[in-house]
């Protein structure tokens, strides 16, 4: 029942001998060298597998981006939510805690605050909608 395995060949079998391999390669003519490799196949090889790469890049690349979208539309969501959360549970928490003059003061601010903001954006629009043409009746005179 002892099996001897079989005998371990000098040479691969996918190696060829001296022989059988030693062909004579035609010299190129603008070089004068011999050849042995197929450039012609080897170049077409290689543009083939980078044609085949870029239709598969397209492909995933194109199937994608609706999933890449989607999730950064729900991280902008997430970072509004979590900023206007923060926001409104500080200001909640402050006036709980804080004396009335301190709630006083910030609710005074922020009034002032968008009141000027309000105001600025007025007068960035009344200078980019032109006005009716001055007059030399009010040349020097001030709105009021």
């Amino acid at each position: 029942m002892n099996q001897d395995p079989p005998p371990i060949p000098d040479q691969p079998e996918s190696f060829s001998s001296e022989e059988e391999t030693t062909t004579e390669n035609p010299q190129s003519e603008s070089t004068g060298r011999t050849s042995g490799v197929d450039f012609d196949g080897f170049a077409k090889s290689v543009q083939d597998a980078l044609e085949t790469g870029k239709k598969d890049a397209k492909k995933l690349f194109d199937d994608n981006l609706p999933k890449v979208k989607e999730e950064v539309s729900k991280g902008a969501h997430d970072v509004a939510y979590a900023f206007a959360f923060a926001t409104a549970f500080t200001g909640a928490l402050i006036r709980e805690v804080a004396p009335d003059s301190l709630v006083d003061g910030l609710r005074d601010g922020a009034s002032a605050g968008q009141r000027a903001a309000e105001e600025a954006v007025r007068k960035r629009h009344e200078e980019k909608t032109p006005g009716p043409e001055a007059s030399d009746n009010d040349v020097g005179s001030v709105p009021v």
